[in-house]
């Protein structure tokens, strides 16, 4: 089982990569419901998620797709 060791402005936590990837979901699912704490359960221990700041949610998750400009190098 792969760990990591994750030092975050001074707290370390050791994470599986299960836990990673329960950590990202989480997260997803908090940008989808911005007032709401959400739950995983990770290998070791609960991971929860909220999102705190909802401003640029609505234009990084925008149902309108953008129009772009594709640049080759030929």
């Amino acid at each position: 089982m792969n760990q990591f060791e994750v030092t975050i402005n001074g707290t370390t936590l050791q994470l599986t990569a299960e836990d990673v990837v329960q950590m990202s979901t989480a997260m997803m699912e908090a940008m989808r419901t911005p007032s709401e704490k959400t739950f995983r359960k990770g290998s070791t221990g609960n991971i929860y998620a909220k999102l705190l700041n909802d401003q640029s949610s609505t234009q990084r998750f925008s149902k309108h797709p953008s129009t772009g400009v594709v640049e080759t190098d030929c």
